[in-house]
């Protein structure tokens, strides 16, 4: 038996030399030369460094790779990689981005697999998308100019599968199923809501975090609730600085 595994077996016992074993190897186990100014500075190094990196990485590899895989481009725009994802996932569709758009590159981008043409996904001028978005077309996905797309938003047009179980093991969502989702300028949808089904939004609106929204939604108006009903009528020009819950 080697060293270690002596000394490891020895700390395992219920004597006073192992637990003095135990002792001294957890305290082995978490020693570390104190933290000062040199690791700050190599903190804010490494940090710098990374960002550059990536930033790199962006401009250079990933943004192109993603504009290569959409339909229409308008003008500059901003995707924005992480760690765990760097281009978004784009299956059966078609995406036209706008001028100055943001977006996460955890974004899902998916069409309808029985859509008569393969579904078109657009996203106006200045719109930012945020984290584990999922976009799903079922005929047309249209998100307006200046609209703000909270993480973990799900909007889908296509149920994906048939009603009954039988037809559900092995066949997509029937043609007169699939619907269209029209999204106008300057809404806000917050975090975790969900759009489905045949649905407008209005211009100004806002979804409230968690929501789940089916029909739809006036213009200038916030919605809340599963499933998303209007709470309060906003004016044109109305500035607010946060979305009630639910």
């Amino acid at each position: 038996m080697d060293p270690v595994a002596r000394a490891l077996d020895a700390a395992r016992r219920k004597t006073s030399l192992g637990k003095a074993l135990r002792g001294l190897l957890v305290g082995a186990s978490q020693w570390s030369v104190p933290s000062g100014i040199v690791h700050r500075l190599l903190a804010a190094e490494r940090r710098a460094r990374r960002q550059l990196s990536d930033e790199a990485m962006r401009a250079l590899y990933y943004q192109p790779i993603f504009a290569a895989l959409c339909e229409k481009v308008d003008g500059p725009f901003r995707l924005e990689i992480c760690p765990d994802s760097q281009v978004p996932v784009v299956v059966n569709c078609r995406i036209r981005l706008g001028k100055g758009v943001r977006l996460s590159a955890r974004t899902t981008f998916s069409g309808a697999r029985n859509a008569p043409d393969r579904p078109a996904i657009e996203i106006g001028d200045g719109t930012y998308v945020g984290h584990r978005v999922v976009l799903r077309a079922g005929t047309r996905l249209r998100i307006g100019d200046r609209c703000h797309i909270a993480s973990n938003v799900f909007i889908s047009g296509d149920p994906g599968h048939p009603l009954d179980p039988e037809r559900r093991r092995t066949e997509a969502a029937p043609q007169e199923d699939l619907k269209r989702i029209d999204i106008g300028d300057d809404v806000w949808i917050a975090e975790g809501a969900a759009i489905v089904g045949e649905v407008a939004i209005g211009e100004g609106a806002i979804v409230a975090a968690r929501s789940v929204v089916h029909k739809d939604v006036p213009p200038h108006s916030i919605v809340a609730g599963v499933p998303a009903k209007v709470v309060k009528r906003l004016e044109p020009d109305v500035k607010l600085r946060s979305v009630p819950a639910p």
